[in-house]
């Protein structure tokens, strides 16, 4: 994903002396602003100013890669259940794909933000899980990334038959048994499948006129 930084991050990046932060966006029913940092930070990068909480009830994450294909990515992120407001949340809310934005920023040497921080990851809340025990109690959130939702099965299908129950009449999918296999998602054709496909396309086309 293209960064987009800024000429002052990339001025800091340059010094090889980085203190990093994240800033944490949940779109809970009332929404949640943290951070990893010792302190509060103000920031605007979501759109509008908002202040960031260092209350160490964000306690990290873990899985964040990138790819160039279009593949369902997660991460993991903890939030402590000790006070319990995360837990409750997420039992009383239906918080499952909920927003989720994920910023990473830079700190000068007087602990300021530099402008402006940038997206690391965005996604839904795919599932959550609470851990808990006689000492602490964490709330774990899945998130996935928007292709994630490439994957969900809704009740509908690519057939004919699923095509006519809801549009009476339609041909759009008449054919697609046959297509569906053609599908290469990304996947260099063979040179054999190509010509099929293209004779196919020309006998289509005289047949048309």
């Amino acid at each position: 994903m293209a960064r987009g930084l800024t000429s002052a991050v990339k001025t800091e990046l340059a010094t090889g002396v980085i203190e990093s932060v994240l800033l944490i966006d949940i779109a809970f029913s009332s929404r949640v602003y943290l951070t990893n940092a010792s302190f509060n930070i103000t920031s605007s990068v979501s759109g509008s100013s908002q202040t960031y909480l260092s209350n160490g009830h964000f306690r990290g994450i873990t899985g964040v890669q990138e790819t160039n294909a279009p593949t369902k990515n997660s991460l993991s992120l903890s939030l402590s259940g000790v006070d319990q407001s995360y837990i409750s949340i997420a039992l009383t809310e239906n918080i499952i794909n909920k927003n989720v934005f994920i910023y990473q920023g830079y700190l000068d040497s007087n602990l300021a933000l530099i402008a402006d921080p940038f997206l690391l990851f965005y996604g839904t809340i795919d599932e959550f899980k609470i851990a808990d025990n006689t000492s602490t109690a964490t709330l774990v959130l899945i998130i996935s990334s928007h292709w994630g939702n490439f994957s969900k099965k809704s009740g509908r299908t690519t057939t004919d038959n699923s095509q006519q129950r809801f549009f009476s009449g339609d041909k759009g999918m008449e054919f697609s048994a046959l297509t569906v296999r053609d599908i290469k998602w990304g996947r260099v054709w063979p040179v054999h499948i190509y010509i099929m496909q293209k004779n196919l396309i020309l006998k289509v086309s005289t047949n048309l006129q």
